[in-house]
């Protein structure tokens, strides 16, 4: 006997038109989810993705057109959907997040442990509860507080949680950020068994139609917030080929400081890291001279962004270690703000700590104090000085628009610009293409290599993927070997 809830889509929408118009797509949508065909909406930064998404999953009502829902008979839709996007941060509603709380020990004593979150929640099953830890690697993670997790880690961990409770929709967006190659591989694995097990259908977000993993069945393609589709994966591909032209070169604003030349912008001595039985790096050796760029590599939870935070002058435990930082001891009288006025850094922590309803030039302003949040007024003078690294990063058109309103890889641009505006000595860029279309990638990856071949930069690169290394890297730090 064939169940109706079988042969119904799972959600089809057409002729979907939103409600909120400063959320509205530029033409009429079409939309078909059935029970198995998974799906993955992909299009460039800003193109209408997420859009899309909450408009067929209830996220965003429609003003005209019509969409209907064949969950199982009794199940609601809040029930039958579930979500999982890239800002998902560390915080719960029992323990908020702030930036640099990852670094603050006596802060971090308040945050609940992955475990007690996980076990605690509502699942689907104590088997399925077992396997699904087991697949993840998060067992290791259970006595860790949520706050000291990596970027990776914390993906995981956030997809373990939405899997808990067998959704009939998981709505993955930008699954793979963050993750390493044998994380990506091992979530794609996860999700074939999800799938398989418990009947959840997947749509996913990405930036490319390459990066579709081999589940995927149909593609929904947005351009201009306009959506196509459904169409095969190659065919999704072809599309993306064709569309894309030559961009021309990135023309940088002038220096505006000739850089020093440091033989120490970063020296670690016999460093070691332990949060209680756990150690993030021992006896860690490492010197980084001026005009040196460095790639700082190593499995999710090896230790990355721990370093970082140490030379961000964000990680209190820097006190403790030897270290030299611009040629100066740390601890010898310097603040911290003497050290970060000699950087530019972008991170995910940093991208989790924005959240003020700010035009996003004066985001990009506050990196010329910075500052994270809000709390000092934004000049004419520092939003002229912001708007031209926005336009040579191709962001100029986001300058007025709310930050908190832009797509995460608009975001993600922004803050990069940010990281730039001013002209520091020391570049560092965690994971800084995470999120971002190919084309928008290809741009900003030419403006970091042509700021660094200014005289006496120096640059830390942070990557899982190895094509996206400037060129002006020259020097791998391997962590957790």
């Amino acid at each position: 006997m064939i169940c109706d809830t079988d042969v119904r889509p799972l959600i089809e929408m057409r002729g979907g038109i939103a409600a909120d118009p400063a959320r509205r797509l530029a033409a009429a949508a079409d939309f078909t989810l059935r029970r198995g065909r998974h799906v993955a909406v992909t299009g460039g930064n800003g193109s209408g993705k997420s859009t899309l998404v909450k408009m067929v999953t209830g996220g965003l009502y429609l003003r005209q057109g019509s969409i209907a829902y064949g969950f199982r008979e009794g199940v609601r839709l809040y029930e039958a959907v579930r979500t999982v996007c890239f800002n998902d941060a560390y915080g719960t509603a029992e323990s908020p997040y702030y930036y640099q709380q990852r670094w603050n020990a006596s802060d971090r004593a308040a945050s609940p442990s992955v475990g007690s979150l996980l076990t605690g929640a509502e699942a689907a099953g104590e088997a399925w509860r077992d396997e699904l830890f087991g697949l993840l690697g998060l067992r290791p993670l259970f006595d860790r507080e949520l706050v000291t997790l990596s970027s990776g880690e914390l993906r995981r961990y956030h997809i373990a949680r939405a899997l808990l409770t067998a959704p009939e929709v998981l709505v993955l967006e930008s699954p793979f950020i963050g993750l390493d190659p044998p994380t990506r591989e091992l979530l794609c694995e996860v999700m074939e068994r999800v799938a398989e097990r418990l009947g959840v259908t997947f749509v996913l977000t990405l930036t490319s139609a390459s990066e579709a993993p081999r589940m995927v069945s149909e593609v929904y393609r947005m351009d201009a917030m306009r959506c196509t589709g459904p169409m095969g994966v190659a065919e999704a591909v072809a599309a993306e080929q064709a569309a894309r032209g030559d961009e021309p070169l990135p023309c940088l604003p002038a220096p505006t400081h000739d850089t020093p030349r440091y033989d120490r912008v970063v020296e670690l001595r016999d460093a070691t890291i332990s949060y209680g039985a756990r150690t993030v790096f021992s006896h860690l050796d490492w010197r980084v001279a001026s005009g040196e760029g460095w790639n700082v590599t190593g499995r999710n939870g090896s230790g990355k962004s721990t370093l970082l935070s140490l030379v961000c002058a964000d990680n209190p435990r820097a006190y403790a270690l030897d270290l030299t930082l611009f040629d100066r001891r740390r601890g010898t009288g310097e603040s911290i703000w003497d050290i970060k006025s000699h950087i530019g850094y972008l991170s995910p922590e940093m991208h989790r700590a924005f959240t003020d309803d700010v035009p996003a030039v004066e985001v990009v302003a506050s990196g010329l104090f910075d500052a994270v949040g809000g709390g000092r007024r934004i000049t004419d003078s520092l939003r002229a000085a912001a708007l031209p690294w926005m336009e040579a990063l191709g962001a100029g058109h986001l300058a007025g628009r709310s930050f908190v309103r832009l797509s995460s890889g608009e975001q993600r641009l922004v803050l990069l610009a940010r990281a730039f505006v001013k002209d520091p000595d020391l570049l560092i860029l965690d994971e800084p293409f995470q999120g971002l279309d190919p084309v928008v990638r290809a741009r900003a990856k030419r403006v970091v290599e042509a700021f660094c071949s200014r005289p006496n930069k120096a640059l830390l690169f942070v990557t899982h993927y190895p094509e996206l290394l400037p060129s002006a890297i020259n020097r791998t730090l391997r962590l957790g070997e």
